[in-house]
């Protein structure tokens, strides 16, 4: 991209990260955002000479409050248009509230540290990313992450995700190690861990009150568990092809509960 290029000749590109974000144009940025997607073209029109931003495809705008000189922010939808490369996050601009960009050919790593302060959905599965994240730096109004069906591994850090996380969706990666359900937000509702390679123990003595589905599944988990204090609300539960045991008092009870493949007993 022609601003683009012109911005790291003119800059030591060894210190990019350092530069002043907030002295970027949102032109700027998103372009900075999209320079790892070899056909962006989709996007923004032409790879050398970008449309101006607000012509470019999945742009939504949204309000803060519908007054006069209310702030203005972008949801982006850039959903199945078998996007190729790589994305850097760091360069979303402040003003992005949501990002989907599910079903596309992405890959990389993502850091999920560098997200901004704005962002309250943010929808990455299904695509070829790897390497570690780290879910403890995550922008405190977040409310629904979204990355299953990809490479990613390493351990999960659940115990401080922000107060306003709602879903979180880490099913089928690469994930090892154990993981600590008894600190996670009271907001949580859906939790998908299904799917990896997580071991060890798990608490469900104190899972937040307010959560409706909880998928364990096709993991190493382990070893006696308690059951006896699900939340009311609690609509399903799968811990399928596990090695938990126990025994599950189904009776009065609307949950779903899938077991196949455990040594967990059902009792109705």
């Amino acid at each position: 991209m022609q601003f683009y290029s012109i911005f790291l000749t003119a800059a030591d590109t060894s210190h990019v990260g350092r530069v002043d974000k907030a002295s970027l144009s949102t032109q700027t940025l998103m372009e900075m955002f999209i320079e790892g997607i070899e056909n962006r073209e989709i996007i923004c029109g032409s790879r050398q000479e970008p449309d101006v931003v607000d012509k470019w495809r999945g742009l939504t705008d949204s309000w803060e409050k519908p007054t006069e000189g209310a702030k203005k922010y972008v949801d982006i939808y850039w959903r199945i248009l078998g996007l190729v490369g790589t994305i850097d996050l760091q360069w979303l601009p402040e003003t992005v509230t949501s990002l989907s960009m599910t079903e596309n050919k992405l890959t990389g790593s993502l850091n999920l540290t560098a997200l901004p302060p704005s962002i309250r959905y943010l929808m990455l599965s299904l695509n070829e990313f790897s390497g570690e994240i780290d879910l403890r730096h995550l922008p405190v109004e977040i409310k629904k992450l979204e990355l299953s069906y990809n490479k990613l591994s390493g351990s999960l850090n659940l115990e401080k995700l922000p107060e306003s996380m709602r879903e979180l969706y880490l099913k089928n990666n690469r994930f090892t190690g154990t993981v600590c359900l008894h600190q996670l937000p009271s907001s949580l509702v859906d939790l998908a861990i299904s799917e990896n390679e997580l071991s060890g123990t798990v608490d469900l003595t104190r899972l937040p009150v307010k959560m409706k589905h909880l998928w364990l599944d096709k993991n190493n988990f382990e070893g006696k568990t308690d059951f006896s204090q699900l939340p009311e609300g609690l609509q399903e539960l799968d811990i399928s092809y596990t090695n938990l045991s126990g025994e599950i008092v189904a009776r009065d009870r609307t949950t779903r509960f899938f077991i196949k493949n455990s040594n967990v007993e059902l009792i109705d």
